[in-house]
């Protein structure tokens, strides 16, 4: 395809020829012949220097690129490697070479091991500007391996994930093994299997079964503060050694940038305590998520919310009776190489919620400086969470400042209001993070900083 032409291509031109001028046309097929010749002969650097060149002199040339995305997605966002990703955002705001478009295609499809990949353009903001999209056509049978989370934190040690997935036309199954010490109030270890249809009688209808199977390990610090709490408030705080979930779902995309998801989590745990039975936590599950990008001449707007519920429900069988509801929004805006983005985060649960529903704080993304045992070793209730970031592009990376502050509480106790501050490096999937906890309300600083360092999609 080519780019978008002003006014078309004039098919012909009536004019007299004299004599000598004939004779000169008749040689053109011969010279023309020549050049064909030379081009032909012509090492394959010379090649594409010459189809630049004459793309060059066409009209199409005074269009500038505004933006380009891969599946519709944001480039910076796109599951693609950093180089790739580097060449891509390279194009913004260069005159559209269709021979420089169409090779970094050809190298994608290469790289990606796709079938095919689709250059798609559209109107930009101004009359002289157009955006340009990258489209992929999967093969029938495709396989992927990546290494989605593999990050150390110095307080908590090492969280790694490595996933396998493998597709069939409309159908995906997904495999994973993973070792988690960030997300939960203690650290999960064992594997998960997701099986999905993205196309179930219609586009916008997507069905999927996740199946998982965890072996856990629990910090001294929850130990010791489970011991030390009466029997009586401690009856849904089983410590459990193993864990496993079975979970179909349905998601319907209403409009574009929203999308509902309903669903069944059914979840049994083996208790430490080799006398208590097998426990159930069945619970009915929804998710509300909308996204929404605004661009601009020279900025992008980028906006996402989520609403999670998750329903504790003695008429699916469950030994737990709760409900579990988190709000998430996150606002970014980009202008050049600047970026300012904030987080938020609320949650709260109601009824007796079993450990690996609760909140914790002081993870790889939420008050990071802090060491979540010390904040609360059993999680809590009520959480709030907010992160406001700044980061600017430097070379191939980003230089990012951040403050983080959150507060956590459990039964009804009042919670403190706790704040970090930091600044990292991020390139791609990896970063690397140092983090302070701000100890008082004075504002002095901890002399405990945290690090982390490695893959965190």
């Amino acid at each position: 395809m080519g780019c978008p032409s002003e006014y078309g291509v004039h098919k012909g031109l009536a004019m007299s020829v004299a004599p000598r001028t004939r004779r000169a046309l008749l040689a053109l097929p011969l010279l023309s012949a020549g050049a064909i010749l030379s081009v032909w002969t012509a090492p394959a650097k010379a090649g594409q220097a010459f189809v630049r060149e004459a793309a060059e002199a066409n009209v199409n040339q005074r269009y500038t690129i505004e933006s380009i995305s891969v599946g519709g997605v944001q480039v910076d966002k796109a599951r693609i490697p950093s180089h790739l990703r580097r060449r891509l955002n390279s194009l913004v705001g260069e005159r559209c070479d269709m021979a420089l478009v169409e090779e970094l295609a050809s190298q994608i499809r290469s790289e990606l091991h796709l079938r095919a990949v689709n250059e798609h353009l559209s109107k930009g903001s101004q009359p002289d500007r157009i955006r340009l999209n990258f489209e992929f056509v999967h093969k029938a049978l495709a396989f992927d391996v990546s290494v989605p989370k593999f990050l150390y934190h110095s307080s908590q040690g090492w969280t790694g994930e490595l996933d396998a997935a493998s597709r069939f036309r409309n159908n995906s199954l997904s495999l994973g093994v993973v070792s988690n010490g960030d997300d939960s109030t203690e650290r999960f270890t064992g594997f998960s299997a997701r099986i999905e249809n993205s196309k179930f009688f219609s586009e916008k209808i997507k069905v999927a079964v996740q199946v998982e199977g965890y072996h856990e390990q629990w910090n001294d610090a929850t130990r010791a503060a489970l011991a030390a709490m009466p029997a009586t408030n401690r009856s849904a705080l089983d410590l459990y050694r193993t864990r496993s979930n079975i979970a179909p779902e349905v998601t319907i995309t209403v409009a574009r940038g929203l999308s509902i998801s309903g669903g069944v989590s059914f979840q049994q745990m083996e208790s430490e305590n080799p006398n208590a039975n097998l426990r159930s936590a069945n619970s009915a599950t929804a998710d509300v998520r909308f996204g929404r990008k605004l661009e601009g001449e020279e900025s992008q707007q980028t906006f996402d919310g989520r609403y999670s519920l998750r329903a504790g429900w003695a008429g699916l069988g469950s030994d737990y009776g709760y409900t579990r509801q988190v709000l998430s929004a996150r606002y970014e805006l980009k202008r050049g190489k600047q970026t300012m983005s904030d987080v938020l985060i609320v949650g709260a649960i109601s009824g007796a919620a079993p450990f690996y529903e609760r909140f914790v704080l002081g993870s790889s993304s939420t008050l990071r400086g802090w060491n979540r045992y010390a904040i609360n070793p059993l999680g809590g209730t009520r959480v709030t969470h907010n992160t406001l970031a700044y980061g600017r592009q430097t070379g191939e990376g980003t230089v990012e400042a951040f403050w983080d502050a959150g507060s956590l509480s459990s039964g009804g106790h009042s919670s403190q209001l706790r704040h970090s501050l930091g600044a990292g490096y991020r390139q791609g999937i990896f970063v690397l993070t140092v983090a302070f906890p701000v100890m008082d309300r004075r504002g002095s600083l901890g002399l405990a900083p945290v690090f982390m360092a490695g893959m965190n999609y």
